[in-house]
């Protein structure tokens, strides 16, 4: 598409010390205080902080919008996409419009998403990532259990955390998919990043690593309400050298602010997340002596059911977790680094009737991360 030409439409600052207190527009919200340097948006009312009091400097006028790091801008960095009509596109991190993602029927695309309850066929399917940098499809659908190799991730992240087992460079850790069916990647960096479902190209999120404490983390996104199109990132663990600890916490797609909702259960190892359509939050925690997935209370992490599993067969390897159709689907490795041996398979637990069986053994993919969207069927169709 062609790029908006900024200096065409934005309003420039007025300088502080040409003018008076007469020249500016004041906060509307009258008494409240500010401090600094700070500067936020009030609907597409650029202001700053000037006196102790929130100042307009710009009003953005349509097509632009108001970015609090930017002032008048293409798009808001702080928000992952951008409607351009019905089109969906990403961001850019200096405010100006970066790729087409999709299209959403006609007059549902709000706030860069489609507000609408039809998804895509490719949003339904469950996506997983392996320790080789590998994104590969998994379609449960009529118990095929394939997996479709899409491409090699090639995202630009930085070393891991000092305190991660693994050292050396990053690799994929965990990841989730929403509802426009973009991969959400967290490497052993702490950087989020976003990965096309369709060629695994990468670009970097907003995503503060570490924030709130939260530097590696299982994800999972979950509906707001069920069968609402709004949803949250549901993240769990917290320090990376305490993999068996942590917190649950949320991220708004949004605006990227994370927020502590409770600690989780204490176990071998912390959990992988996955959520529904029907606004439900599930983790599944791995271990050589309790293995048990839960469905959580969304704002306190307590556990509200479990169901319990058979031990793994060795040391946990590696884990990630999908709910489809009602039905969860762990990819897991487990084995003996002594004797040099592992196995990567696919285990398949019907909450309904409590039974687990191994569907897929000795796979060729070291599975770190696996994602689902809220599109996702939350019963088998």
């Amino acid at each position: 598409m062609t790029r908006l030409l900024l200096s065409l439409v934005v309003l420039a600052a007025v300088p502080l010390a040409a003018c008076g207190p007469a020249d500016f527009r004041g906060d509307p919200d009258a008494g409240e205080r500010c401090a600094g340097e700070t500067a936020r948006c009030v609907g597409e009312s650029y202001q700053t902080c000037v006196g102790e009091q929130f100042v307009e400097q710009q009003r953005c006028a349509a097509p632009l919008h108001c970015a609090p790091s930017f002032g008048c801008s293409e798009c808001d960095p702080q928000r992952p996409q951008i409607c351009q009509g019905d089109d969906t596109y990403t961001c850019s991190d200096d405010g100006t419009i970066g790729n087409y993602v999709g299209t959403c029927p006609f007059e549902t695309c709000q706030d860069g998403f489609c507000q609408n309850d039809e998804c895509a066929e490719e949003a339904k399917l469950i996506y997983v990532v392996d320790d080789s940098y590998r994104l590969l499809s998994f379609d449960p659908r009529n118990n095929a259990n394939t997996f479709t190799l899409i491409g090699q991730l090639n995202c630009p992240a930085g070393p891991s955390w000092p305190d991660w087992l693994g050292f050396g460079p990053a690799t994929p850790f965990s990841m989730s998919v929403d509802r426009s069916g973009r991969a959400w990647v967290v490497y052993t960096s702490g950087e989020i990043f976003w990965v096309s479902t369709a060629d695994a190209s990468c670009q970097a999120s907003p995503w503060v690593k570490g924030s709130n404490g939260f530097q590696l983390f299982g994800m999972g996104f979950v509906s707001d309400s069920p069968g609402s199109a709004a949803e949250h990132l549901y993240i769990s663990g917290g320090a990376a050298a305490a993999p068996g600890s942590g917190n649950l916490g949320s991220i708004d797609p949004q605006t990227q602010t994370v927020q502590t909702l409770g600690g989780l259960a204490q176990a071998e190892n912390s959990p992988e997340l996955s959520g529904t359509g029907n606004a439900e939050l599930y983790a599944y925690y791995p271990g050589m002596f309790d293995t048990f997935v839960a469905r959580l209370d969304k704002t306190t992490a307590q556990i509200q059911q479990r169901y319990t599993l058979p031990p793994l067969d060795g040391q946990v390897m590696a884990w990630a977790f999908a709910h489809w159709g009602g039905r969860f689907y762990i990819f897991v490795t487990d084995g003996d680094d002594f004797l040099g041996t592992q196995n990567s398979q696919v285990v398949l637990l019907d909450p309904m009737t409590g039974t687990a069986n191994r569907i897929l053994s000795d796979l060729p993919y070291f599975i770190v991360g696996a994602g689902v969207s809220t599109c996702a069927p939350v019963v088998i169709e």
